[in-house]
């Protein structure tokens, strides 16, 4: 009958776990406990006495002073077995830093996992993508792998390299419910997410340059972004030199939304005389024609043959797509002044209403004949943003939403190489 070893001691079985686990100098296994019933292999560590440990900060080589508490580290299963390992961590009292608690070479700082089991916890969250499929496979509550990730994303960080950067965009996404925002900066060269701020005024926009290094924003020579009063300003304070691009979706997303409220107005007048014209019709004037069913198309010419205001709309809205095609500024300068003389001739105050933005935003349209940027890799980001929100049903701590979109989105080097 197979017991409980309580201690399956020798000094070659521990020299063995010692040797598998990588340890150094002064480092070794005391002991050893197999649980079977309990499927757990519990690894006791110590060091040699009269041994010397470095100062965490400066790596000076001090004399023991105490030791912290007991402390329990998760590592790899062996053989199906949760393996643990534990340890009282030496600390030291270092001349220019005082009392230290001396670094492990096995784990990180206030980790409760091995840098073996972080390494492999990361892989399976890269699998997965969604934290709640990795937990029920590792077996960890979702709180301990935020916690992996947190460090990883921090470990990413620190070895992120930028200087290449010479090109972002600015877009920003719903956090909780309501007027709750965030921000993000991304790289348009090398699809990545640089950073993300909670909020979406100027400040927020401030904040984002400001995680860039001063050497490195004040080489980015091109910002994509939307027409908002925000992300503008604070690319003209914390990096002028950058060349403001607005984005072409988002013109097409106020120009939709004029047509729209354009039909809106029409079909509540008409159906207060009693005509149906615009009843059903909503989806004709927001979707493209090119998907349109044979049935569908023939309804929709048969509308605009009809002296509408929504079907004027549309066409001014059609026309506009002409801008993003002109060779060059000065076309596209000409082609906005045409284009705006006759929307103001149109008595259509929604379009009106546009066409005043777009040339209070003339130079910033412009600009696309010069960089041919859109924010069309931002806005796939805000998808596959929305995928992490959706799998974690929500967020509460903008934290673990900073994180979680940094540690997926953010290209990040988050591989662990034990060293001990």
């Amino acid at each position: 009958m197979i017991m409980d070893e309580p201690s399956a001691g020798g000094d070659a079985l521990k020299d063995h776990y010692g040797r598998m686990l990588g340890l150094k100098k002064p480092w070794c296994v005391n002991d050893v406990k197999l649980l079977i019933s309990e499927k757990r292999l519990e690894i006791a560590l110590g060091y040699a006495e009269g041994a010397g440990f470095e100062c965490p900060q400066c790596a000076r080589l001090c004399w023991l002073h105490d030791h912290a508490p007991q402390r329990q580290w998760r590592h790899l299963d062996a053989m199906g077995f949760e393996t643990l390992l534990s340890a009282r961590v030496p600390r030291v009292k270092c001349p220019d830093h005082g009392v230290c608690t001396v670094a492990v070479g096995w784990a990180g700082a206030h980790s409760r996992f091995t840098l073996a089991f972080e390494a492999f916890a990361i892989q399976i969250l890269q699998a997965c993508a969604d934290i709640q499929s990795a937990a029920e496979l590792i077996g960890l509550p979702w709180r301990s792998l935020q916690g992996i990730m947190d460090r990883a994303v921090q470990r990413g960080l620190k070895r992120r390299e930028l200087e290449g950067l010479d090109a972002v965009g600015f877009d920003e996404k719903s956090f909780k419910r309501g007027q709750s925002f965030i921000s993000h900066m991304c790289d348009l060269r090398n699809p990545r997410v640089i950073e993300v701020v909670e909020g979406r005024d100027q400040d927020c926009a401030r904040r984002l340059w400001q995680s860039l290094p001063e050497a490195v924003s004040s080489r980015v020579l091109d910002a994509t972004m939307d027409m908002s009063a925000g992300f503008a300003a604070a690319a003209r304070i914390e990096a002028p030199q950058a060349r403001i691009t607005y984005d072409k979706y988002h013109v097409a997303s106020h120009l939709n939304k004029a047509v729209d409220q354009t039909r809106r107005a029409e079909h509540k007048a008409l159906s207060a005389a009693g005509d149906d014209t615009l009843k059903g019709r909503r989806h004709l004037f927001l979707y493209n024609p090119e998907g349109f069913s044979a049935t569908q198309a023939q309804d929709f010419e048969e509308l605009l043959k009809v002296n509408l205001k929504a079907g004027r709309a549309w066409a001014y809205k059609e026309l506009f797509t002409q801008f993003w095609q002109q060779p060059d500024r000065g076309s596209g300068r000409q082609f906005i002044a045409d284009w705006c003389a006759k929307v103001r001739r149109s008595r259509l105050d929604s379009m009106k209403k546009v066409a005043a933005m777009i040339q209070r935003h003339l130079d910033g349209l412009l600009n696309y004949f010069v960089s041919r940027l859109t924010n069309a890799l931002c806005e796939g980001f805000n998808s596959r943003i929305q995928q992490l929100k959706s799998a974690a049903r929500g967020f509460r701590s903008f934290a673990n939403y900073r994180t979680r979109i940094l540690f997926f989105l953010g290209s990040l080097d988050l591989a662990i190489t034990p060293s001990h």
